[in-house]
């Protein structure tokens, strides 16, 4: 790949050299233009906004399709830190925990979903740091990132595969050659019934040789204190409290070196790494029908310490060479992640071996150990040529991409001495590990032609091709066959054409109207053999073990219209869109009702109608009152429900109707050397359907969080009181995927009934933060 990856480049370099000096002589102004970078330096008005959703930097309303940014200094307003912070803020933007329907969403920090535009399940939502595709559940800490960007709608084109409900970026900041500069941060607080919240870092850029050679290191540490309470009988038959559950660490740190080789040739050597340690999970029961904490104190059968322990780091390479009228990207990185969980499935497992297997083994503590590994190289080379260097009126990209991604799921044997007594062979629950291989290539590209002035046609294509390998996995364990149960190795291959079409039109004043049509796939897999006893289940809908263990890939179209614009003198930015999606052969989580296990298989159709209003900016001229504000409608109906037990035309699971947000910040100066700092925000996502194990639906109830803090700047220090969650809610997150038989209670009339438990909110926090630049 890399042999032929710089042959390629150096073919490109020569063609464009000869098209871009051809451009040159007979149009030279075209190749003067200064780059969107020098335009937004140029421009006096800081609420300018740029992005680069399409592979370069251009300004929001520019750019036409559905974007929300977030910036650095929008972080250090309101005070965002948590993926949670920023993500309850996001127009037609939700997440939940749990609801994953293989093995690499099981436990807690594996089983985050994120939701665009209704587009609900695993891997709809592509992340990215930078150039690099991560897994979905990946929370880098803000302390370096630059901004968010959050791509709505396909994005399949310039981002491939999970891209289908859109992309969310991680953008880290770059070294400068010019000036260095320090920041330090500390803040200290409190967890209404928890502990002492602390969080510090530190971040610099230095510049090592000037305009030649930059480095920005930045490290942190963060403690949330633990608000779940464990309970559990003691020896003695008391209950014994162990309270600080949910307690969590984050060691961060990153590093990026720039240097400019050449005028023409830059190259930046960056990684970025975290430390995420739970102590016990943030999670409470969710007693039905309420489906709502009503408690942040847990009952357990045995003591179990619950944990977690998260561990990934990203290195890149990044080359890129500026041409006369074009430039070439090459990215080349290696991710890895690892994270063991040790789950209490005490009372499911025993529960099932005494009332279905019929034998009493004195409820013996039964925890379940989790271990996933993830490792990813992937390589992309781009060239992005502007307009007029090789016809005048088109501009575009091209590119290749390639991937080698190996996973790894594994439950490691943990005997039970109380097996062994009661015969069982083998002495414990399950061991097996699931390993798997995937390979994927592209050719992708978009062009952009301006047919008539201000009016552009965009034409993007990806060609792909995917290999997939599953090996061989053997499943001991008390549930499983004597002897195990040996699922054989299995392959796949996949390929196809992602196109876009866009029709966009320049407004006379900065902004674009435009129309898309595009469409998204989600590769499709192989999961784990489903156990003997779910065989009676399966029959139920017409399935073997053996039709459980691949699923497809499933595709959608995507219809959108939008505008953008700068209002009010260029103080604020304005968009709006209207979209609907189309989707079809669904990767569909079935939960089976009596073993309560779930797979993945591809049926049904849905439709997904609905629309966005996003204004960001200075409201009022004079006054220093920055508003930031998103509001989303998603009506997803299941048309075709296959095989969910759900009527037709009903509305699809984890969509609510409507997300919303407002943020503010307000500037004032006090003195010639203070000034006062105030910000609030608001957001809201509605209530929604989650499937539920006994084979109907369950709601969620609307999540509402408000959040506040006031301030004093002095010179280049502030010094800042904040709250958060300052309603006191304790919202329902979403139930977590259990890697062993889900825990049920026994009503008033004898018979039982499933007791979720589900990741939930933060009580109030609140705290005292102080920061210095210099």
């Amino acid at each position: 790949m890399s042999a032929s990856v710089s042959i390629l480049t150096l073919v490109l370099v020569a063609e464009l050299n000869g098209a871009a000096a051809l451009a040159q002589a007979s149009q030279g102004s075209a190749v003067d233009r200064p780059s969107p970078a020098q335009a937004r330096n140029n421009d006096d008005d800081s609420n300018a906004i740029v992005v680069t959703a399409r592979r370069k930097e251009e300004s929001l309303t520019d750019v036409p399709a559905s974007i929300t940014a977030y910036s650095s200094d929008f972080f250090k307003k309101q005070n965002i830190q948590t993926f949670a912070d920023y993500a309850t803020k996001l127009s037609n933007v939700t997440f939940q925990y749990g609801q994953g329907g293989d093995f690499s969403s099981v436990g807690f920090v594996g089983g985050r979903q994120t939701t665009i535009r209704g587009v609900a399940g695993a891997n709809t939502t592509a992340y990215y740091i930078n150039d690099t595709p991560v897994p979905a559940s990946i929370s880098p800490q803000t302390l370096d990132l630059d901004r968010i960007e959050v791509l709505k709608g396909p994005q399949g084109t310039l981002f491939g595969a999970s891209s289908m409900g859109g992309n969310l970026r991680f953008i880290t900041r770059q070294p400068t050659f010019t000036e260095n500069s320090y920041t330090a941060q500390i803040q200290g607080g409190g967890t209404k019934n928890g502990g002492f919240d602390f969080d510090g870092n530190a971040l610099a850029n230095l510049v090592v040789v000037p305009d030649r050679v930059g480095l920005d290191i930045a490290g942190g540490y963060t403690r949330e204190s633990g608000f779940i309470t464990r309970r559990f009988p003691g020896a003695s038959g008391a209950l014994v409290s162990v309270p600080g559950q949910g307690r969590g660490d984050t060691y961060s740190a990153s590093a990026s070196l720039r240097a400019k080789l050449t005028d023409e040739l830059e190259a930046t050597i960056s990684g970025i790494g975290q430390i995420y340690n739970l102590h016990g999970f943030p999670a409470a029961y969710l007693p039905l029908p309420g489906y709502r904490p009503v408690t942040y104190t847990i009952d357990r059968d045995r003591d179990v310490q619950e944990y977690s322990k998260d561990r990934w780091g990203l290195g890149s390479l990044v080359l890129k060479y500026s041409g006369e009228g074009y430039s070439i990207v090459s990215s080349s990185s290696y991710f890895a992640r690892r994270t063991k969980e040790l789950e209490d499935t005490t009372e499911g497992n025993n529960g099932y071996i005494r009332d279905v297997l019929g034998v009493d083994i004195g409820d013996p503590p039964l925890p379940t150990i989790n271990i996933s590994k993830d490792r990813r190289f992937t390589q992309e080379v781009r060239l992005s040529f502007d307009e007029g260097t090789l016809l005048p009126g088109l501009s575009g990209i091209v590119g290749l991409f390639y991937q080698h991604r190996f996973n790894s799921f594994a439950q490691p044997a943990l005997p039970v001495p109380e097996f062994e007594d009661a015969g069982f062979d083998p002495p414990f629950i399950t061991r097996q590990t699931f390993p798997t291989h995937e390979d994927n290539s592209a050719i992708f590209g978009e062009l952009y032609y301006e047919i008539l002035p201000k009016l552009t046609l965009t034409g993007g294509l990806r060609q792909y091709w995917i290999k997939q390998k599953a090996d061989a996995v053997l499943s001991e364990g008390i549930f499983n066959s004597p002897g195990g149960d040996l699922a054989p190795a299995r392959r796949s291959r996949q390929s196809g054409i992602v196109p876009k079409f866009v029709v966009s039109y320049k407004l006379p004043r900065e902004g674009t109207v435009y129309a898309s049509a595009s469409k998204g796939f989600r590769l499709g897999g192989s999961q784990g053999r489903l156990p003997d006893f779910c065989q009676s289940d399966l029959a139920a809908i017409g399935r073997t073990q053996d039709d459980t263990q691949d699923f497809k890939s499933d595709t959608l179209w995507s219809y959108e219209v939008g505008a953008k614009s700068r209002i009010a003198g260029g103080r604020l930015n304005v968009a709006a869109a209207a979209f609907q999606i189309d989707w079809s052969n669904i990767q569909q989580q079935v939960i089976l009702p009596t073993c309560t296990f779930s797979f993945t298989a591809n049926a049904g159709k849905a439709r997904i109608r609905g629309g966005e209003l996003e204004v960001s900016g200075r409201p009022i001229a004079g006054v220093p009152l920055m508003l930031q504000l998103g509001l989303g409608y998603t009506d997803g109906r299941l048309l075709d429900p296959g095989l969910l037990a759900q009527a037709p035309d009903t509305r699809l699971v984890q969509t609510p109707r409507w997300t919303g947000s407002i943020s503010g910040n307000y500037d004032h100066p006090i003195s010639d050397n203070a000034s006062l700092l105030i910000s609030a925000d608001y957001s809201y996502t509605g209530g929604l359907k989650v499937a539920n194990s006994a084979g109907g639906f369950l709601d969620r109830k609307p999540l509402n969080f408000v959040n506040a803090s006031i301030g004093v700047k002095f010179g280049t220090s502030q010094i800042t009181l904040y709250g958060k969650n300052l309603l006191d809610k304790r919202l329902n997150l979403g139930d977590l995927y259990s890697s062993g038989i889900e825990r049920s209670e026994i009503l008033a009339d004898g018979s039982a009934q499933r007791l979720p438990r589900g990741a939930v909110s933060r009580p109030r926090q609140l705290g005292v933060q102080f920061r210095t630049d210099f």
